[in-house]
């Protein structure tokens, strides 16, 4: 099917890309979204949901800032989604117990959360059991953040596509290598195998994708893909309902008995797989922590390939030597989890406005002496 010309070309169709396109349809622009394969079937599928909470008037830290706008934005976005697409993304906010090793670790965490305004309690171990009966470490240090939410990935990429094309935002799939042609400091024109677009304004959002397309751009960007691998058990009955975080690993609980094991974190290249040493890591995991999913059935077994950066923090705004090009990418473990946030910076970005919250520390070009 032809395509028209659009006002703004995406390039990558993860949630962040989608996302951007349906704010920018909303505001009357047309919008194409490329991608190299299908959209909604990379990172941005494969993660957890995991919403952790925030408070825009009280972060400071770059962090802190992207995920408290996202925090306040994640409510009415997924009520929207639902009544546009007729598609229950999961939203729900769930809590979560996190894990620490001591007291004064525990502590001290509480105490961060609570300085950028954020609800953080240090739980007893009578309090600690009420939250996770079935606990193998019903001592251990732990705080609880009550305003952490969840959302169940694939059900949130559909309603973002179905709402994306009511919007009027068009799609080429399987997109295949990108090709420009800049005059100056202007991409006039993309390529791919098969069609060719002037567009006024480009925003790259591939995930670990990214750095291949701006080095056709000769702009070097240090993302890469870190390979994450997540176990799914289904339970008769939850054991527990909230999210349980130990460091970098997690158990998330659904409503319908699927509980989420993750993750691993491998620098792997592009080699999407899960292993028996990725798998049996997490389940011995999962087990020691809650025993009673020792009888649990596998229901399956996916990985990812999220896009790392030096800082673990996304490279997000203008690209520095073009005047219409703009990049959402390197977001590691939070592209979902900040996508509202993400999509909103950029959606008034490419139409001429200012950013809704300081973008120190997320420059695209920060690394460039390094």
């Amino acid at each position: 099917m032809p395509l028209s010309q659009p006002d703004i070309l995406i390039a990558g169709g993860g949630v962040t890309g989608l996302t951007t396109a349906l704010l920018l349809a909303r505001e009357g622009a047309s919008v194409l979204v490329l991608d190299r394969s299908e959209t909604g079937r990379e990172a941005s599928w494969a993660g957890a949901g995991m919403l952790p909470p925030g408070n825009v008037q009280l972060s400071t830290s770059p962090e802190a800032r992207l995920r408290s706008l996202s925090h306040s934005l994640w409510p009415k976005f997924a009520a929207d989604l639902q009544e546009l697409s007729g598609i229950d993304n999961g939203y729900r906010v769930c809590g979560s117990v996190l894990l620490f090793s001591s007291h004064a670790a525990a502590e001290a965490a509480a105490g961060q959360w609570r300085k950028d305004g954020t609800n953080a309690s240090v739980l007893s171990g009578s309090q600690l059991n009420d939250h996770v009966p079935g606990l193998n470490k019903s001592d251990a240090a732990a705080i609880f953040l009550p305003q952490f939410a969840q959302v169940r990935n694939p059900r949130h990429l559909k309603a973002l596509r179905i709402a994306c094309e009511l919007a009027g935002v068009q799609f080429r799939e399987q997109a295949g290598t990108l090709k420009f042609t800049v005059h100056g400091e202007r991409i006039h024109s993309v390529r791919t195998p098969a069609d060719q677009f002037t567009c006024p304004r480009i925003c790259l959002t591939a995930g670990a994708w990214t750095a291949g397309i701006m080095a056709e751009l000769g702009v070097p960007i240090p993302v890469k893909p870190i390979r994450g691998q997540i176990v799914q058990l289904q339970v008769a009955r939850l054991p527990f309902e909230c999210v349980i975080e130990v460091g970098r690993r997690y158990l998330v609980p659904r409503t319908d008995g699927l509980i989420l094991i993750g993750s691993t974190e491998e620098d792997v290249g592009f080699h999407k797989a899960n292993t028996a040493e990725g798998v049996s890591g997490l389940l011995d995991f999962a087990t020691s922590l809650v025993p009673e999913l020792r009888d649990a059935e596998i229901a399956r077994t996916w990985s990812g390939l999220r896009p790392g950066s030096p800082d673990e923090l996304p490279l997000l705004g203008s690209v520095s030597g073009f005047d219409n090009l703009w990049i959402g990418a390197g977001h590691f473990r939070a592209g979902l989890q900040m996508s509202p946030g993400t999509a909103l910076i950029l959606s008034q970005l490419i139409l001429g406005n200012s950013s809704p919250i300081p973008l120190e520390g997320f420059a695209a070009d920060r690394f460039r002496n390094s």
